[in-house]
């Protein structure tokens, strides 16, 4: 019936490698192949529209809480299945990669038969002979619109989307990077496909702003790095309902939170740095160890909530209520603006007349802070010692109970086991650092007239004490003496 050559087109640039076809030189074949092509591309082409568009519209109607919400899931019609959103940032791209490389293969394949029929076309107006009808599509029509439609359809659609993506999932730390290289790669590939594939009268005019933008993503794409956290787009979350929502360990810095429902809510280790949270309803909420520095948290209600450990640095904190609140630390309060127009139960007012601010504990000895008092702050050329910071040494507010009731063995042990105001890296102090408890002794307060333990060791069996009278040091390991834990910041 026809004749099938073993010689491959010759424009391999209309389509990859796995792409070129055997040259097959019957009308009939010809034609069935190109309208099974053609209508395979249309296919093809309303299915990447249903997938784009059905990603455009899902995306758009979600708001920003189904980014971080672990209930927050998305119907999927192509497989038939809900999931969540955050995967669906993920599975939406992968599908209209794969949709558009098929796309462009089959349209590779209709290019070189569409350039077969009209070779073959010409060839039979010369002898007389019936020509092959092209298949209607709008690909397929040389008008310009038609034209404009499928060079948008065919090149930038799937960009335009990705481009759409990449701005919501831009909310999340995690997915700043992949999405950006995805949507690159890809308009790219498609950026040098337009230009391969466009006719030859045209090229100086339409390629050259192509290749300009092509070189712009890839130059782009190798500066992104070092800037992509600041195309970090913060979550809208106001007045969004977060009750009981597990954010661990969550990012969500720079969030605007603002008269939101997160009773309950577990938050711990949270980042919350620069979040606004005015008016927000924190009721109960887990918030150990979270980072609330330079957050706005004017008339939030924290009542019941538990700040054990949580950075309050630079937090405004006006009006805000702390009634109840568990494992506070006033010192860390203090270290927020406005800490003193906020509302505390009566049992924290008094502790926080005792407690200096924060930048005040750092130039006092004897102020409170850390859970002790400030014995000590550290010089140049002490242990210790960091040029432009301040650190130094907290002793603990009184000496361990009993008096003198401690061998230096067990003087050891009870520091090393003490926890107290949620600390836990209380020792018992050096000799060096037991001589600045003693010169210091006044301001720190609560010593007795009497020989206090050392951690330094002299030899077995011997280490430093000192006496409290007047301050002579000596060592032995043998008698019983008073012991004040210690502690760096």
């Amino acid at each position: 019936m026809f004749q099938k050559k073993s010689i491959k087109i010759t424009d391999r640039g209309k389509a990859p490698r796995s792409s070129w076809i055997e040259n097959c030189t019957h009308p009939e074949v010809v034609k069935t192949m190109h309208e099974s092509y053609s209508k395979t591309i249309n296919k093809t082409m309303l299915s990447l529209l249903g997938v784009g568009l059905y990603s455009l519209l899902a995306v758009a109607s979600s708001p920003d809480k189904s980014l971080i919400a672990t209930n927050s899931s998305i119907q999927t019609p192509l497989v038939g299945t809900s999931i969540s959103f955050q995967g669906f940032l993920i599975v939406s791209p992968f599908l209209l990669v794969i949709l558009i490389v098929y796309l462009h293969i089959l349209f590779g394949y209709w290019l070189q038969l569409e350039k077969k029929r009209k070779d073959m076309n010409e060839q039979s107006l010369k002898n007389g002979e019936p020509t092959i009808e092209s298949v209607p599509a709008i690909f397929s029509f040389s008008d310009l619109l038609p034209r404009f439609v499928t060079n948008f359809i065919f090149y930038w659609f799937v960009p335009l989307v990705l481009c759409f993506l990449v701005y919501k999932a831009f909310a999340l730390k995690e997915f700043i990077r992949p999405m950006f290289y995805v949507a690159s790669f890809v308009t790219i590939s498609l950026l040098f496909l337009q230009i391969n594939r466009c006719p030859k009268e045209r090229r100086r005019w339409w390629n050259t702003p192509r290749w300009i933008l092509l070189a712009l993503v890839v130059g782009y794409m190798g500066y992104f790095p070092s800037v992509s956290d600041s195309f970090r787009r913060p979550l809208n979350l106001q007045r969004e309902d977060l009750h009981d929502a597990w954010l661990q360990g969550v990012d969500l810095t720079g969030a605007d939170m603002s008269n939101a429902n997160l009773k309950g809510a577990n938050l711990r280790m949270a980042q919350l740095q620069g979040v606004s949270l005015i008016g927000a309803n924190l009721q109960g909420t887990n918030l150990r160890g979270a980072s609330l520095k330079n957050a706005q948290l004017n008339e939030a209600n924290f009542q019941g909530a538990n700040l054990g450990g949580a950075d309050l640095a630079k937090a405004d904190l006006f009006s805000a209520n702390f009634r109840e609140v568990k494992e506070m630390e006033p010192y860390r309060i203090k270290t927020a603006e406005n800490w003193n127009r906020a509302f505390y139960s009566n049992e924290f007012i008094s502790i926080f007349k005792l407690s200096p601010t924060h930048n005040e504990d750092l130039e006092k000895i004897g102020n409170y802070y850390g859970g002790g008092k400030i014995a000590y702050i550290f010089q140049p050329g002490d242990k210790g010692y960091v040029d432009g910071e301040r650190h130094g040494l907290i002793a603990a507010e009184a000496d361990l109970p009993g008096g003198d009731i401690y061998t230096w063995e067990a003087a050891r042990k009870a520091c090393d086991d003490l926890s107290e105001h949620d600390c836990i890296d209380w020792r018992l102090p050096s000799k060096e650092e037991l001589n600045q408890l003693y010169l210091n002794r006044s301001a720190v307060g609560g010593f007795s007239d009497y020989h206090y333990w050392s951690s330094s060791v002299v030899i077995a069996g011997s280490a430093w004490h000192q006496s409290f009278i007047n301050g002579n040091q000596g060592y032995y390991e043998g008698n019983l003496w008073c012991v004040r834990a210690v502690r760096a910041f």
